[in-house]
């Protein structure tokens, strides 16, 4: 039931209501208007979990472009590894730097 449905039965209902006894109309405005109360914390809730869920998914998104990142760096520094084991020179020996690596060569 969406929400024009809910408000044209509610407001139908409270008409019948008016058309009641006053003792009788009294209690059933009273559970009316708390039915319509809790209709709204029920809107105002699902509003805050649809949020919730949007905010989840993108963290989502930047979690798995993070871990596809850390891939590519992970085979870039095994192919490098392994070209330095396939040479017979220790990375330490050929006088290269690893960290420039990282560098973009702005320097």
């Amino acid at each position: 039931m969406d929400e024009t449905v809910f408000q044209q039965q509610f407001s139908t209902l409270l008409d019948r209501i008016n058309g009641l006894p006053e003792r009788a109309r009294a209690r059933l405005v009273g559970l009316a208007e708390e039915v319509g109360g809790q209709e709204q914390e029920v809107t105002r809730s699902l509003s805050a979990l649809e949020q919730s869920i949007d905010y989840m998914r993108l963290c989502v998104k930047y979690l798995v472009f993070d871990l596809e990142a850390t891939r590519r760096e992970n085979d870039c520094l095994r192919r490098l590894l392994a070209e330095a084991d396939q040479s017979g020179i220790e990375p330490e020996d050929r006088g290269e730097d690893f960290e420039s690596f990282w560098e973009d060569g702005a320097d």
